[in-house]
């Protein structure tokens, strides 16, 4: 059991760490969302799952709703024990443009004590990070959508707790050649205090081919870059592309290139998603890193009108 809390926060911090070094770390209210963050095979700032808005402010609802609303669950191999879900509702809210909603939780089941024998003592180790998001989202220029989402955060390591309150930007354009530029904020900390060390910072390209015939229908092509930076952490980069047929079945596939430990490693990235009517199901996939298990990210959105 010790192997497997050592395993737990290695992955959440990058190092092998034991309990006491990172009840100390602000970001215990953020580490379990790169977990989730992982399973993103779009770069999170052009995110565009039933979750997207808790990856982007920028995030509105598909032209032809006037609701959606998305339910995921998130599952980490048995090694790591990491599991939860994410619930967002968007809502068309006139010239205001999309209110939406974020609810999420993650959390690792099953770390327990013990000393010389492998036999618990005392109950359960609690370890979970929650979220809690109410944002807007508008287009404000041809092409140009713009949104602000203010968080509440709040996660707990054993006996430490911690909370906070975030306030997240997106932006994402479009322009006709078919090129997206975006960039959002994750848990940024309007205070610049500690709690800055949980902020991350996206940064994403994207280039859509025109429509051609494949396989009997048409298909299309959307290539993605992502940079993905945060405070006293290398750059991790993401590389993927994008094959949509038809509008309704869509494959992607990627690696990223992160640092652990001053070591650069790659993890490859896969996902699906299925449209059928007004509803999409959708499955994201981490590779994993150090023989870990891969991990996984499934959703299902519906657009109501």
């Amino acid at each position: 059991m010790h192997a497997r809390v050592g395993a737990v926060f290695g992955l959440l911090m990058g190092v092998s760490a034991g309990v006491g070094s990172v009840a100390a770390q602000p970001p215990v209210v953020s580490d379990l969302w790169r977990v989730a963050a992982g399973t993103l095979v779009v770069p999170a700032a052009l995110a565009r799952d039933g979750s997207d808005a808790l990856w982007t402010p920028a995030a509105t609802v598909p032209a032809g709703a006037a609701v959606r609303v998305a339910i995921e669950a998130v599952h980490a191999p048995s090694e790591i024990g990491i599991s939860g879900g994410i619930a967002t509702l968007g809502v068309r809210a006139g010239r205001l443009g999309t209110l939406n909603v974020v609810y999420g939780r993650l959390g690792v089941d099953g770390l327990v004590r013990t000393e010389t024998s492998p036999e618990a003592i005392g109950g359960d180790i609690a370890v979970y990070a929650e979220v809690l998001s109410l944002g807007v989202a508008r287009e404000v220029a041809p092409g140009l959508v713009a949104g602000i989402a203010a968080r509440e955060l709040s996660g707990r390591l054993d006996a430490d707790t911690r909370s906070q309150v975030g306030v997240d930007v997106g932006l994402r354009y479009t322009d006709p050649s078919r090129v997206t530029l975006a960039f959002a904020t994750r848990f940024f900390d309007p205070t610049f205090r500690a709690a800055e060390a949980a902020t991350s910072y996206n940064a994403a390209a994207s280039y859509r081919t025109s429509d051609g015939p494949l396989w009997g229908t048409t298909g299309t092509l959307t290539f993605m870059y992502g940079l993905t930076w945060a405070h006293g952490e290398g750059a991790q980069h993401l590389l993927s592309a994008d094959l949509n047929l038809g509008g309704v079945l869509a494959v992607d596939a990627g690696a990223a290139r992160e640092e652990l430990a001053g070591t650069a490693v790659w993890r490859g990235r896969f996902g699906i998603s299925l449209d059928v009517g007004r509803y999409r199901v959708y499955l994201g996939r981490d590779g994993g890193v150090n023989d870990f298990g891969a991990t996984y990210r499934f959703g299902l959105a519906a657009r109501l009108m």
